[in-house]
């Protein structure tokens, strides 16, 4: 049977809920979420399926202006999604008015996706006042040059199927590419990091998110349990005092909150081993956003 099938890259500025919105559609926890912005470090593939479709969306950091080896590298990976893609989605938070880095993101979608029609995910509508609706949805359409929206919020569904409707109503006939079951192509070692930092995201606050990463160094299986051996990177001596807690409490709480989740993941029993590891100035270090995938 012929299906609408395409790529879509989901584009935007941090902590505007372009993961919440993948994990909504495709209907798995696909990226990590939180309240930090710069939560999403990588491009993230997920897979929608439908009766008639099959999208392939492809989830992007936060566009930002770096300052780290590890900031260059996100926006180098929202910056080449736009390769090969049927439709950008550009996701923003609709309550506020488009502003400079907005203006920006925009000219990199002209230099790089041209001729790519745009559709504009104007989110958190929850949050978007009705005297400012016409002001900010016109001033969305004159800057990304369409007249394509919705208004949506990702957190409770609202209008995201309607979006999705939109979204496949713009990709072209093709055959399926992946197996209805698939819903991502990141690996179980690389989620099963992921499901760590974001309860470290949750737990702790100021520099610590920023600073912190999570590396697999083991990885086990047998008799229907998995063990997994995973340091947490830090930068500071203080910031793994923070994680470590007063007698290990913060860190037994993130292992045991990511271990039920992976579990969940895995379809099995989890041993989970953390280690805090101080690794100055890491997202400097070429070599270290290598093994942490941060270059993929």
């Amino acid at each position: 049977m012929r299906m609408r099938v395409g790529q879509v890259a989901l584009i935007g500025k941090p902590n505007v809920g372009k993961s919440t919105l993948l994990n909504r559609i495709v209907g798995q926890k696909v990226s990590i979420v939180s309240n930090k912005p710069q939560t999403t470090r990588r491009r993230v593939r997920g897979i929608a399926h439908g009766p008639d479709y099959e999208i392939v969306f492809l989830d992007t950091p936060g566009v930002h202006d770096p300052h780290t080896r590890l900031g260059k590298a996100m926006v180098d990976a929202a910056r080449s999604a736009l390769t090969g893609i049927q439709l950008v989605v550009y996701v923003a938070d609709g309550s506020h008015h488009p502003g400079e880095l907005d203006k920006q993101i925009a000219q990199m979608l002209k230099l790089g996706a041209a001729g790519v029609p745009v559709l504009l995910c104007l989110n958190k509508m929850d949050l978007l006042k009705a005297e400012d609706v016409e002001r900010n949805v016109g001033a969305y359409s004159k800057l990304f040059d369409t007249e394509d929206f919705m208004l949506t919020t990702a957190t409770s569904g609202d209008n995201v199927g309607k979006l999705v409707e939109m979204i496949v109503e713009r990709l072209p006939e093709g055959e399926p590419q992946y197996d209805p079951d698939d819903f991502t192509d990141q690996s179980s070692r690389f989620l099963s990091a992921e499901l760590v930092r974001e309860k470290i995201l949750h737990a702790t606050r100021q520099e610590v998110p920023h600073a912190c990463a999570v590396r697999i160094d083991g990885w086990e299986e047998q008799e229907g349990k998995t063990r997994i051996l995973a340091s947490i990177l830090v930068e500071r001596s203080s910031q793994r005092a923070i994680l470590i807690g007063k007698g290990g409490a913060m860190l037994k709480r993130i292992g045991t909150q990511a271990r039920e989740e992976i579990e969940g993941l895995l379809g099995t029993k989890v041993f989970l081993e953390l280690h805090v590891t101080v690794e100055e100035n890491w997202r400097m270090s070429e070599r270290l956003l290598h093994e942490l995938e941060y270059d993929a």
